[in-house]
């Protein structure tokens, strides 16, 4: 491992809860890390504050990846030389990033140590650190802990030694963030591994990089695993030598930027690793009488999809054949779909696994897929529109197969009772809209179904209407077996639905359905391609 100077970081959190997927919370204090590690809000001004003594004429503010203050990227540390200072006189628990300008004022309370309420509140989650070796050769480095909002002005500053300085993110040209996959928040129990995922795929690389501060050291390579995940890139580092407990209370940040001067530049999600939970390792799931053995999950075989159900751990799943190379990061008992297989034909799948302490587990998988057959969905609802209620409430059914779907028997089910759909065909690509007798086609309230849309009327949809406070909706078929699922949610704002997110996206998948405008007919709002 690379020796570093002595460090003393500004960020720690408590003891391990013996729960393992709690996430051990921070101590929250204006001078050390908030709890929260999202990306800050934007900050606005009260008053104008009164000019800041430059801090130190003697400190140099440097940005990582290099860049100028007035345009810095989203994602950086920030790198403070500290010439002729001395370890004793050097406090990295009192250095901080804050939103918005600050004044003398403010710095003589970062100081005295003693923040007012207001500045406590802009404080960004951030590690510091000290680099070099004395006398003369000092630097102190800042993280923040959340990509900084572009176009916001911040400060960096530090009560020991006293010094401000002001960056401002710059509006476009950075490189774009790739998502931390892996491990999800609250249940790391490693070190030693981290995986970075975005939408397009990445060079391969093999570089040099260490976890700080003085962390753990490794190599960054393209791939959530070997030859799997070609849009991630992943950290692998040796274990940590550490003492009993100590390591408990690390937090460490991975390297800013991949590809630093290319064109494939991208910035890495800067939140930390930690050791947050016992290791959860992958236990296989018991398959019910339709389902298969996949890996430690469970697969329902059907034409162009294979519906996996994860095992009751979290994971990371990498899976590549038949067109596909996926990267998901799964709770546990969490379901996905993978899609756009060819129907009728044998499929042969690699597939790796993840668990939440970085062991790979890595096995091969064969199946026939079925001939094609409908798909129909529950794709958007509209519980509470701008209109009279419950003549223009509507729920929409998509068929997402490639066959046509015959309707006959169909119903849709609340917690109130069934509702029989109209014996009608629904053709492969199309939409159907389940309305009430009295639905008006355009009551200039709310937005219009295309002319062609077809409407399934029902003398009563729902059992009084669709709930405005959330119940959870069913489609079954004529034997009972339930098609698709739309959850209960809490009660949406007039005139907004309950959407897919994509018409794959599983049902009972936390991430699979979400609030949007209506688009009754058409593909749903996330779904569309922004030009």
């Amino acid at each position: 491992m690379t020796q570093h100077p002595p460090t003393r970081p500004s960020c720690t959190p408590r003891a391990l809860r013996a729960l393992p997927l709690a996430l051990a919370p921070l101590v929250a204090s204006p001078l050390s890390c908030a709890p929260e590690l999202a990306a800050p809000p934007r900050f606005h001004e009260e008053a104008e504050p009164e000019t800041a003594d430059p801090a130190d004429a003697a400190t140099e503010l440097q940005i990582e990846p290099e860049a100028p203050l007035h345009a810095a990227p989203p994602v950086l540390r920030l790198r403070v030389r500290l010439p002729g200072a001395s370890l004793e006189g050097v406090d990295p628990a009192r250095a901080l990033v804050l939103r918005g300008k600050i004044g003398a004022a403010h710095l003589r309370q970062i100081e005295q140590g003693e923040l007012s309420k207001a500045l406590s509140e802009r404080v960004v989650p951030s590690i510091a650190w000290l680099n070099g070796t004395p006398p003369g050769e000092l630097s102190l480095t800042v993280a923040p802990l959340a990509p900084l909002a572009p176009g916001e002005t911040y400060a960096v500053a530090s009560g020991s030694p006293v010094f401000s300085h002001t960056i401002e993110i710059a509006t476009e040209g950075s490189p774009p963030v790739l998502s931390r996959l892996w491990p999800p928040p609250g249940v790391g129990a490693s070190l030693g591994l981290g995986v970075w995922c975005g939408d397009t795929p990445l060079p391969e690389t093999v570089a040099a990089v260490t976890l700080e501060p003085s962390g753990t050291a490794g190599e960054l390579r393209r791939g959530a695993v070997d030859e799997i995940g070609a849009r991630c890139l992943r950290f692998e580092g040796e274990p940590l030598p550490t003492a009993p407990g100590e390591a408990d209370e690390l937090r460490l940040v991975g390297p800013p930027v991949a590809f630093p001067g290319e064109p494939a530049a991208v910035s890495l999600d800067p939140r930390p690793f930690a050791l947050e939970s016992e290791p959860l390792p992958a236990v296989a799931a018991a398959c019910a009488l339709d389902e298969v053995p996949l890996g430690p999950g469970c697969a329902q075989i059907a034409d162009d999809r294979i519906r996996v159900r994860s095992p009751d751990v979290p994971l990371l799943w990498a899976i590549a054949g038949e067109g596909l190379d996926e990267v998901l990061a799964l709770a546990p008992g969490e379901p996905f779909v993978l899609a756009r297989l060819p129907p009728l034909t044998p499929v042969e799948l690699a597939i790796a696994t993840v668990d939440n302490a970085g062991r790979v587990e890595r096995r091969a998988f064969s199946a026939m897929t079925l001939a094609p057959m409908p798909h129909v969905i529950i794709n958007e609802v509209l519980a509470n529109p701008v209109g009279p209620e419950p003549g223009q409430e509507w729920v929409e059914l998509y068929n997402d197969g490639g066959v046509p779907a015959e309707l006959t028997g169909y119903v849709l089910a609340d917690v109130g009772g069934v509702t029989e759909l109209p014996s009608i065909s629904l053709e492969p690509g199309a939409y159907a809209l389940v309305v009430n007798e009295g639905f008006v086609s355009d009551d200039e309230l709310d937005p219009p179904a295309p002319p062609d849309t077809l409407l399934l009327r029902v003398p009563r949809l729902g059992s009084h209407g669709l709930s405005n406070s959330g119940e959870p909706l069913k489609l079954m078929d004529g034997g009972g077996a339930v098609l698709s699922r739309s959850p209960a949610t809490p009660e949406p704002k007039a005139g907004m639905s309950l959407a897919r997110v994509g018409p794959r996206a599983p049902d009972g998948s936390a991430g699979s359905f979400m609030t949007s405008w209506p688009t009754p007919g058409r593909v749903n709002i996330m779904n569309q391609e922004i030009p």
